[in-house]
């Protein structure tokens, strides 16, 4: 979030040793969506559904993915920026699903049953049309980008608490 903040206010010429700095925080960024996709995956809050099954299955593949595109936007700033957009589309799919599901499984209760849903929309609703205004690049918007994440690793930490079975009641 901090990157995406600091290059809206100051942005950081392509090719330079700063460029390339700040493309290794980038990919510390998406590590952590991996990692919190993944803890996703295996919390069990989608069910075991074909919509879960699928919905995180395109999520895991597009949030791994984004980690060799962002090495890739290093070397060849037009290929690898095209190539993120098709992942940030894929990964916003995946998590759209991935958020009906969590919703139609009922495992998780209060706002964090929300978040993987927000974690989508956010790229639809928000993202892609700042992009697109903005001819491919708003720093603002992907910075904001992180928010949904945050709190989807905040909502994996909390539910981790909760025996599956008292969030399957609260959830009925």
């Amino acid at each position: 979030m901090g990157v995406g903040i600091k290059e809206a206010l100051f942005p950081t010429p392509f090719g330079t040793l700063q460029n390339v700095i700040m493309q290794g925080i980038v990919i510390i960024a998406n590590t952590l969506v991996l990692i919190g996709v993944i803890g996703l995956a295996r919390s069990g809050a989608a069910g075991e559904g074909w919509l879960a099954k699928v919905g995180l299955g395109i999520a895991v593949l597009a949030s791994a993915l984004f980690l060799p595109f962002e090495v890739l936007v290093a070397v060849n700033e037009e290929l690898g920026g095209m190539l993120l957009g098709l992942t940030a589309l894929l990964q916003g799919l995946g998590l759209l699903l991935a958020g009906i599901a969590v919703l139609r499984a009922g495992r998780w209760s209060h706002w964090h049953r929300f978040t993987p849903l927000l974690c989508g929309l956010y790229t639809f609703l928000i993202l892609i049309p700042a992009l697109a205004l903005s001819d491919g690049y708003n720093a603002w918007a992907l910075a904001g980008w992180q928010i949904p994440f945050l709190l989807l690793g905040f909502a994996l930490y909390q539910q981790r608490s909760v025996p599956v079975a008292q969030t399957a009641v609260v959830g009925a």
